[in-house]
């Protein structure tokens, strides 16, 4: 998508009551309104900001160098691979055997969960929308959505504080750019959801399909709310977005300096004007200056020599030191190590000062854990609504959480180390699948371990058995007619 798209009208749709308008032009104009500084961010994210230049040391020839600053990127993949999903837990109860499991992995959300995660550090928020899915057409049982702001926004409603209408925008019209008008929309009601086509002559067709959630099937991940702004705040933020303008100036600043400092000037005094032109009468470039005659230069018509000298050589050194002063600043408005944006230390940092460095933004990742589960953990739960086709919640369902693996990555030797001290402390643990999780392994080889412990146990019964039973017992083959010892059949 382009800017253009924040240009596109109102849609006003035929078959609509006056109140489902109202709330579909609320939705669009915020949609609209919002669009400018989500695109700005995404540009940012994606290295395309310009050039934000002061019009004093850089010249004009140079100004459309390409001249890229990843930070903002950084800052945002650094915390979002801190944010991972790894399944659903019930308390008291099984998970699985609700099917969450199969309805996730039908919705391919092992890839687009981390998506959706990017997406609400970049923009502030993301949606999931979970509905019925089509199965005839190839779509899961539920199907379960994620959308960024850029093709989707919503209405909070701060008193039950859940949003009371959503809006997503699926396609625009095949001619754009030149004719970018919305195509189909999507719009997200307490009872039911309005799907709107335009065709090519412009009109809408509309299909409603209502529900009995009796909410907005749609939630809301949002990153770093407050009661003032429900829908988060970006992890670019204005002052990223000000530091990377300067990181770019600076870099570019030191481009520029670094051709000076490869091409040293030089003065000549009482020089001929013959020496600066060559055999066909044109003035020689800078360059042919520099690299020919300029070290090459006979006596003027007197016979006297020029006095020929050379500036002092610029140092890149003021450029590095300001290069390193942005990237300080960097830091400190990202929680991100300063070795993370490419700028190394004179010293080593210690074990003490890498944990304490990256301690912030390890507490940055536990805190939109918290927020993002919340939105995770009702979608799942109106998933579960909507294939059950229940009208209420059962009271276990409330236990329903997210499992998340541990934002501080430990290293294994070190969360083996802390395994073993909790398991000394509570050695009733050591048989929990607990352990297991805190050992940072994943649900897959948590799953094969514990099979292999069963696989094992039964190996171990099928072996004491053998010992234990009877020799004739033990060794007959089904269908064999063995005498059986009376007495010894009576023994335990």
């Amino acid at each position: 998508m382009t800017d253009l798209v924040a240009l596109a009208e109102i849609p006003q749709v035929t078959g609509l009551d006056h109140t489902d308008q109202n709330t579909l032009d609320r939705l669009v104009r915020q949609f609209r309104a919002k669009w400018p500084r989500n695109q700005l961010r995404a540009r940012y994210y994606d290295h395309k900001n310009v050039l934000k230049d002061f019009g004093i040391s850089i010249p004009p020839q140079l100004k459309d160098v390409e001249t890229v600053v990843g930070w903002p990127e950084k800052a945002v993949d650094a915390l979002a691979r801190r944010i991972r999903h790894d399944g659903f837990v019930l308390p008291g109860g099984d998970a699985d055997s609700l099917g969450i499991t199969d309805m996730w992995t039908a919705n391919r959300m092992n890839v687009d969960a981390p998506q959706a995660h990017t997406s609400a550090l970049i923009h502030s928020c993301a949606f999931i929308a979970t509905t019925l899915g089509d199965v005839r057409s190839g779509e899961p049982e539920v199907l379960m959505t994620a959308r960024s702001a850029l093709s989707g926004t919503g209405i909070w409603d701060p008193r039950r504080r859940q949003l009371s209408a959503a809006l997503s925008i699926v396609a625009y019209d095949e001619a754009w750019p030149h004719d970018h008008r919305i195509t189909e929309l999507v719009m997200y009601l307490p009872d039911r959801v309005v799907i709107m086509n335009r065709n090519s002559t412009g009109k809408w067709a509309i299909d409603v399909r209502k529900h009995t959630l009796g909410r907005v099937p749609v939630e809301l991940l949002p990153f770093r709310p407050r009661l003032d702004r429900s829908f988060g705040a970006s992890r670019i933020s204005r002052a990223v977005m000000s530091i990377t303008d300067e990181a770019v100036r600076t870099v570019l600043r030191t481009e520029v300096s670094a051709e000076f400092y490869s091409s040293p000037q030089r003065y000549m005094l009482g020089a001929d004007p013959d020496a600066f032109v060559d055999a066909k009468g044109r003035v020689r470039t800078g360059w042919e200056a520099i690299l020919g005659h300029m070290l090459a230069i006979g006596r003027d018509q007197d016979g006297n020599v020029p006095e020929v000298g050379q500036f002092p050589q610029m140092t890149m050194q003021p450029h590095l030191e300001h290069m390193r002063s942005v990237a300080t600043r960097f830091s400190g408005a990202t929680n991100l190590p300063v070795g993370a944006l490419g700028v190394v230390q004179d010293n080593p940092s210690s074990a003490e000062a890498i944990y304490a460095a990256k301690e912030e933004l390890v507490t940055e990742a536990e805190y939109a854990c918290d927020v993002f589960g919340m939105g995770w953990t009702n979608a799942m739960r109106t998933a579960l609504l909507l294939r059950e086709k229940r009208t209420q919640m059962p009271p276990e369902w409330n236990r329903l959480r997210v499992n998340w693996r541990d934002p501080a990555t430990p290293s294994r030797s070190s969360a083996a180390d802390a395994v073993q001290k909790t398991v000394t402390a509570f050695p009733w643990l050591a048989e929990s699948r607990v352990a297991l999780e805190q050992l940072g392994w994943d649900e897959t080889t948590i799953e094969r371990a514990l099979a292999d412990k069963r696989r094992s146990a039964v190996s171990a019964l099928t072996q004491r058995l053998t010992t234990t039973l009877p020799p004739t017992v033990a060794t007959a083959a089904p269908g064999d007619e063995q005498p059986v010892d009376a007495e010894a059949q009576a023994q335990p």
